[in-house]
């Protein structure tokens, strides 16, 4: 009897720990002010996701955590502002729709909270918007703090009168080809006491004279960005320069310009700078760097006139703090810098032309000096080799010593199958990884082993096909960036992507096998699909407007396929296969009739295109 009563003890023990334990699955779930802060602690958008799919509760617990609200529809807007009130920060730039004066004012209403706004896209310009509507919007946000403005075709002077008048404590304002602006817009800046950082890009009606207002009417500016085609910055530079006393980013863009002025600047910790002339810059640069001790970032890219030596050697040596590095640089350059003692962040060495970002760019093979140079800064985060000239294994085990590294770029290199698997070892936290064109690789398994890959650019890659993009969408689950140009990919192989769940953007442009189911497929599964770049022959296709159903931004690139009707290709192969077969003559005599229909397509009408 003592036996049973024994068991029974033990089996009543074990049900209470199991109850304990379910109560304390359901205090996690129920208790309010618990889940506000386990949400609160979550970063990644994905795994906001997975919180508020458990349950009601955790779902509204993440929609109050929730102070960005983007919008792709304005059929979603209602909706939105009913459930997002307390956003504070709107963002239309992924809107495929054109909006109206009735939802700028509808936002003004639902979003008392609102502090920031982000309006417009380069490739989906606002045509619709009034002036008359905007300027009313701001007039009832008078919080705002933060704006970006692009491809505002109606935007006026008026506009950003309205904007800097009643948004006072504006400190960030950003405006890219709203071409109807002049320097009456500038000269309204002298309206924002606080503003801090200012973005001017592309086409405007701005004057040089207009420009070199800038630095007088907004002396608090700390960081500054300016990238013009025709306009002269000589003069916008002088303005900073004496007036912005605490300047400490400078980002320029230009083709007309005289870099001279900014040795009077003595508070740049980041300079980028990439220019369009064939100016010789390089004692402008040393005297910038002799002035500017406290440089943490350095960027220079010319095409025609690149950094000479000189200038290169002056800023290793003049600024210590140095992170990240970008110039012309020949071999000397490169032992300098890797004894120099300068503990970089980022290496870009690119070797030939071609330039994209900020890199250290040269022409030669300096694999030794390169090796050295990544083994003395083991702690890089970012390496850019794009271009270069056969680096060998060494260089490659070099690279793999670097644990912290987030970024890696070896586009147009012999890097092979070996390599990249030494690098996935060792290179656990890689998050980016470039490899156009790298012809060396003929083995996609070896890229399952980057399992942290967030951005993956295999564009020209001879290697890629549908079989291992089933190996791909596996191994590299976490895939937010695939760029997949002139490859051999079908509709296939585009459906085995579905399993990279947390997919945002994809690039297919050249690609003659996707014909469009692929593409409606991804886009239905991936939820998080909001981007896609491919052919201009999908322009008025079936697969196009679905993409559009799906709420997906499309950009239509006019390829070597664009006028290219669909299953011509398809046809050719099979007229390759009769060839082979020895049937040519007899397939010619056959298909004649419909090669000539297929060739008339080709030569179709580009305004029935359009």
């Amino acid at each position: 009897m003592d036996r049973v009563e024994m068991e029974m003890a033990k089996h009543l023990q074990r049900q209470i720990i199991v109850s304990s334990e379910e109560s304390s699955v359901e205090k996690v779930t129920r208790d309010v002010s618990l889940v506000s802060a386990i949400v609160s602690r979550l970063t990644s958008v994905f795994d906001r996701h997975a919180a508020s799919i458990v349950c009601k509760l955790w779902n509204e617990s993440v929609t109050w955590e929730a102070h960005s609200l983007p919008v792709r529809s304005r059929s979603l807007l209602p909706l939105l502002f009913r459930r997002f009130s307390h956003a504070k920060f709107l963002n239309f730039r992924p809107c495929l729709d054109q909006l109206q004066d009735e939802d700028f004012s509808t936002a003004a209403s639902a979003l008392p909270h609102l502090h920031a706004l982000i309006l417009g896209h380069p490739e989906l310009p606002q045509e619709k918007l009034t002036d008359e509507g905007f300027s009313a919007f701001v007039k009832s946000c008078p919080r705002l703090r933060q704006v970006s403005l692009c491809c505002f075709a109606n935007l006026r002077d008026a506009g950003v009168r309205e904007l800097t008048r009643h948004c006072r404590d504006l400190i960030s304002l950003s405006l890219s080809s709203c071409r109807n602006l002049t320097d009456e817009s500038l000269d309204a800046l002298s309206n924002c006491k606080y503003l801090k950082e200012l973005t001017l890009k592309g086409i405007f009606l701005f004057t040089p004279s207009g420009l070199a207002r800038v630095g007088e009417n907004c002396p608090g500016l700390v960081s500054v960005r300016l990238e013009f085609e025709t306009l002269d910055i000589s003069l916008a530079l002088k303005s900073l320069a004496v007036n912005c006393q605490k300047l400490e980013t400078l980002s320029l863009k230009f083709r007309h310009g005289d870099l001279g002025e900014l040795s009077r600047c003595r508070s740049l910790v980041r300079l980028y700078i990439e220019a369009d002339n064939r100016n010789d810059v390089d004692i402008p640069i040393m005297n910038i760097a002799a002035a500017n001790r406290k440089l943490k970032e350095f960027s220079y890219v010319n095409t025609s006139v690149p950094l000479g030596d000189s200038a290169a050697l002056t800023i290793i040596h003049n600024c210590p703090d140095l992170e990240r590095l970008c110039f012309h640089s020949s071999g000397r350059s490169l032992s300098v810098l890797a004894q120099s003692g300068i503990q970089l962040k980022e290496i870009n060495a690119i070797f030939g032309w071609g330039i994209r970002d900020v890199m250290i760019h040269g022409q030669g093979t300096w694999d030794a000096e390169l090796e050295l140079l990544i083994r003395s800064n083991q702690q890089l985060e970012k390496i850019n080799l794009q271009n270069a000239l056969r680096p060998s294994l060494r260089t490659f085990s070099a690279i793999a010593l670097c644990s912290n590294l987030r970024h890696l770029d070896l586009s147009f290199t012999d890097v092979d199958n070996r390599s990249l698997a030494v690098i996935a070892k060792s290179a656990t936290a890689l998050q980016h990884l470039s490899l156009v064109k790298c012809e060396g690789v003929n083995d996609m398994k070896v890229l399952s082993n980057f399992k942290g890959l967030e951005y993956l650019n295999l564009d020209q890659c001879p290697f890629v096909n549908d079989e291992g993009l089933d190996f791909l969408s596996v191994g590299c689950s976490k895939l937010t960036d695939l760029s997949l140009a002139s490859t051999r990919i079908t509709d296939i192989g585009l459906e085995y992507l579905v399993e990279c769940g947390r997919l945002r953007t994809l690039r297919i442009p050249y690609c003659r096998g996707v014909q469009g189911p692929g593409l409606v497929t991804i886009a239905k599964c991936c939820s998080w699909l909001k981007y896609l770049v491919i052919s201009h022959r999908f322009q008025g296709s079936q697969a196009l407007e679905e993409l559009k159903r799906q709420y997906c931004m499309v950009r239509l690139d006019v390829d070597d396929l664009a006028l290219v009707p669909f299953g011509f290709y398809a046809m050719m192969d099979v007229a390759a296969r009769y060839d082979r077969l020895g049937d040519a003559l007899h397939c010619v005599s056959m298909d004649d009739a419909k090669l000539d229909d297929a060739m008339h397509c080709v030569s179709i009408d580009d305004a029935i295109l359009n």
